[in-house]
């Protein structure tokens, strides 16, 4: 992933090929191991024989386009293979190869493009093309015309090519063959490809590509990885403390590689979005880049079947793991249907499974960045799932002194009233939907955020969520009255005092009178288990002897929290005994 010195735009996080060479080269700090893999084998063979092609797989904002730019600018830099090999880059979106003889035409433009030695290429095979009588003999022809030029000049190519498999799926079979025995046989240039997506035809042993490539996966950034990138984030954004939190503070950066499953491109949004001092043009780009990849994520929808849509949509409301009879629960399909679709899903990497100790796994959508997409663009205006991904950062990225020097510093910039309008609505709701944040900040955070929306006419205003963590008390009134030694709080903030509530229980290990409480209806109704999910599964943690499984729902980015929670809770029973 690569960054610039100074604020990230949208083209620059979508479109690495906008940047200068120096950028990128500057700012490519994560995929390392594999760039230096993958330069050592080019710079090591001569191609006086037919060499091995490669694919790199991986989801989108992987680092797969800007890991072939980098390759290609290493050669460029390369004084002994710049002499002889020239990396010709393709576009990310190539609509006009529809054919194979548009690929060697297509070649010929970029090559005359980049270097004067091949002008005239392409007009020359324009020229011919009335000559032959098919476009089979035209293919044929060009492809040696390709040839030959290239032997005339002493050069060979080194081709990368973003989004190959929407390339050679558009070819007959004919062509692929065709291709195919090209690729075996000549030595006039080699193939990098990309793709975001798992090439089935790469492992049918029936198609011509089958183990023809050699497959490269992009997973997500370790936290090794994580780390080398943040630092980059900091020193680009002159953010001194990012190094503070990775010397002292390891259980956040965790947090936020698992929540955003090490992909780059989510990673540096919600960094973006954590240091946005800029009246919320953190969020136009977030708006900007669910725009882009909203083509691409609704293909991804549209082909899929009509209840495989529907189970999408019940996994990615949820956001955590969900088993399949509560899919079935909200999408009204029989279990045995869903769980015959959810195999599917998972073997085309749509979904992730999420194993158990019996047969009832639970299941999440295996793309952090789809699920948020998907919450943004579908999920009620009012519904406060929209933006549970960024409750979830805030929380594991802030202690409650953060929390609450960010929320004045949000108040500051709406009472200047000069703040992107949607994403003023966005950033409050998270901020107050979070579990640290005194009722105080809270209460003075809503209603600021409501008379901003109220004095730019925004209909947000109706749907801003209404302070409600008084009512938070009334399910465990029936236990306070049950129980009067436990009356003697004098907390004046709802938030810590229920918090603090919730942990008595953990520690005089009153695990059901708190799972009852939890299940209460009115908690139901104002979403406790949402507010205080760490707690949640910290009680689930004690529990699994009567829910074994439930634990196991969490999404990884709670890991570390909630394994705080329980030593804390260990620690006070010591002290406390």
């Amino acid at each position: 992933m690569t960054l610039i010195q100074h604020r990230q735009t949208i083209d620059f996080i979508y479109n690495p090929d906008n940047q200068t060479k120096e950028q990128l080269i500057d700012g490519f700090v994560v995929r390392l191991t594999t760039f230096k893999r993958l330069f050592d084998d080019i710079k090591g063979t001569t191609l006086k024989h037919p060499e091995q092609h490669y694919l790199i797989e991986g989801k989108r904002g992987m680092g797969k386009t800007t890991l072939l730019l980098r390759l290609a600018y290493e050669i460029e830099n390369d004084d002994a293979l710049n002499e002889w090999l020239l990396p010709i880059v393709f576009n990310e979106e190539e609509y006009s190869i529809r054919r194979l003889y548009k690929l060697w035409e297509r070649i010929a433009t970029l090559l005359e493009d980049k270097y004067s030695e091949f002008k005239g290429l392409y007009d020359e095979m324009d020229a011919s093309f009335s000559s032959y009588p098919s476009e089979e003999e035209y293919e044929y022809e060009m492809f040696k015309m390709l040839e030959k030029r290239l032997a005339e000049k002493g050069k060979k190519l080194i081709l990368f090519i973003d989004n190959f498999g929407d390339i050679f799926a558009k070819f007959n079979r004919q062509e692929v063959q065709r291709l195919r025995t090209v690729l075996q046989t000549n030595t006039s240039f080699r193939i990098f490809g990309a793709s975001s997506k798992v090439l089935e035809a790469f492992y049918d042993n029936k198609h011509p590509f089958f183990e023809f490539f050699k497959v490269k996966r992009l997973h997500g950034l370790n936290k090794e990885e994580t780390i080398d990138l943040l630092l980059k984030l900091g020193e680009a954004y002159k953010q001194d403390q990012i190094k503070d939190i990775i010397d002292t503070q390891m259980g956040r950066i965790e947090a936020l590689r698992r929540l955003t499953g090490g992909v780059i491109r989510t990673i540096v949004l919600l960094f973006e979005i954590f240091i946005d001092q800029k009246q919320g043009s953190a969020f136009s780009d977030l708006e900007a880049i669910l725009d882009r990849v909203t083509p691409l994520y609704k293909h991804r929808m549209d082909d899929l079947p009509a209840q495989q849509q529907e189970i999408v949509e019940a996994i990615a409301f949820a956001w955590d793991a969900v088993s399949v009879s509560e899919i079935s629960q909200k999408t009204r399909i029989v279990s045995k249907t869903v769980s015959a679709q959810l195999r599917q899903m998972e073997k085309n990497e749509i979904i992730t499974k999420k194993l158990t100790n019996n047969k009832n796994h639970f299941y999440q959508i295996s793309e952090r960045f789809f699920n948020i997409w998907y919450l943004m663009r579908h999920g009620r205006k009012g519904d406060k799932r929209k933006v549970i991904w960024l409750v979830r950062f805030l929380e594991e990225w802030c202690d409650e002194t953060e929390l609450v020097v960010r929320t004045e510093r949000h108040i500051s910039q709406l009472r200047a009233g000069d703040y992107d309008i949607r994403g003023a609505y966005l950033m409050s709701e998270a901020l107050a939907s979070t579990q640290s944040l005194p009722t105080k900040n809270q209460d003075e955070l809503l209603k600021v955020t409501r008379n901003f929306l109220k004095e730019n006419n925004s209909e947000y205003a109706r749907y801003l969520s209404e302070p409600d963590l008084k009512k938070l008390e009334e399910p465990i009134v029936e236990y306070k009255t049950a129980n009067p030694k436990n009356n003697d709080s004098e907390e004046t903030d709802h938030k810590e005092f229920i918090n603090s509530y919730l942990y008595f229980l953990l520690i005089d290990k009153q695990y059901k009178t708190l799972y009852e409480y939890f299940n209460h209806p009115k908690a139901k109704a104002l979403h406790l288990k949402d507010q205080f999910k760490p707690i949640w599964y910290a009680l689930m943690y004690e529990m699994q002897e009567e829910y074994p499984n439930e634990y196991l729902r969490m999404g990884e980015e709670l890991e570390e929290t909630v394994q705080e929670i329980i030593a804390k809770v260990e620690q006070m029973r010591v002290d406390y005994a």
